[in-house]
């Protein structure tokens, strides 16, 4: 088989949540949603099949490949999609067409064979065509680490601390929500097929949110799975569903004991023409469902997205 590097690209159309500012509720889904469409932590990717021909042994697969990671990488993503439920509310819903601007720097400072710690800065904006007043500005600084741990490297283990805060652009840059979230994810990627380019994905997410304000405390535990199909070299097709099961630790006015059960699913199509660059087309659909009386959502969002990377 020709040798050849699969990129999985996960760009989730996902809408953002932000009310006005005296509606607090709504700016803790600004956070959850943003975490999922570019999160930080480690991205699964499908192995490189490879394999050589030798004149007198035949084709020869290649059974273990140690790839070096890059020291440094850089990328931006650009993104428009269409949201039917801005502030994630389950009244009075309101849709509108949205661009994510989303600009990462990340740096690998040393590295084992099967240890890759990294440090990650991003800057996202997201800008609503008919809701200003969900926009925001956002950056995360990020702390992680990836272990290797079967042969095969088929298993990895990322631990990564998140800081991330927000800020409203039409209110001279006020910050309006912080977090810091502690991610311990377990992922597997596996071929189900020797001759054919399919790849299922699957990893457990258990990650603590601290929040300011408080009232968004909370643990999330999220299974998440995938499927990575190449019909042609530089062309992958990915549904995917990931539920997840948060409860929050803080009791307020407008919840209390709240545990909420979310599931998400979706598709994605990405062309990748050359190694920098990548488009892609995607629809996904989000729905929430919470023991407290209100705080249940649903949201459905296609869109469309051009990332670059540089990567040395």
């Amino acid at each position: 088989m020709e040798k050849r590097n699969y990129i999985f690209c996960l760009g989730l159309a996902l809408g953002f949540a932000l009310a006005a500012p005296s509606l607090l509720r709504a700016q803790s889904p600004a956070a959850e949603t943003l975490q999922q469409k570019v999160g930080l932590s480690q991205q699964s990717a499908p192995p490189t099949p490879t394999a050589s021909t030798d004149p007198d042994l035949g084709e020869i697969d290649a059974v273990q490949r140690f790839p070096k990671p890059e020291t440094f990488t850089f990328t931006t993503s650009q993104q428009f999609f269409y949201t039917d439920n801005v502030f994630y509310t389950n009244a009075n819903q309101v849709g509108s067409t949205a661009y994510l601007g989303s600009y990462s720097a990340s740096i690998v400072p040393y590295s084992l064979r099967d240890w890759t710690p990294r440090i990650t800065f991003q800057y996202n904006m997201v800008r609503y065509g008919s809701a200003a007043s969900g926009d925001f500005d956002n950056e995360n600084l990020a702390l992680s680490n990836q272990w290797v741990f079967s042969d095969d490297r088929a298993w990895s283990w990322t631990a990564a601390v998140n800081l991330s805060r927000f800020t409203s652009p039409h209110a001279g840059d006020r910050l309006f929500y912080s977090e810091v979230v502690y991610d311990n994810q377990i992922a597997h990627v596996q071929q189900l097929c020797k001759d054919v380019p399919l790849f299922f994905i699957a990893a457990y997410d258990l990650a603590y949110h601290q929040a300011d304000p408080g009232d968004f405390d909370r643990l999330d535990n999220t299974l998440s799975f995938s499927l990575s199909y190449y019909p042609i070299a530089q062309v992958s097709v990915g549904p995917f569903v990931r539920p997840s099961a948060r409860s929050y630790f803080t009791n307020t006015s407008f919840q209390h004991d709240r545990d909420d059960f979310n599931i998400s699913e979706g598709l994605d199509v990405t062309w990748t023409p050359c190694k920098c660059v990548s488009l892609s087309a995607d629809i996904s659909r989000a729905d929430d469902y919470s023991n407290n009386s209100g705080q249940s959502y649903s949201d459905t969002i296609p869109g469309l997205s051009v990332t670059g990377t540089l990567k040395f």
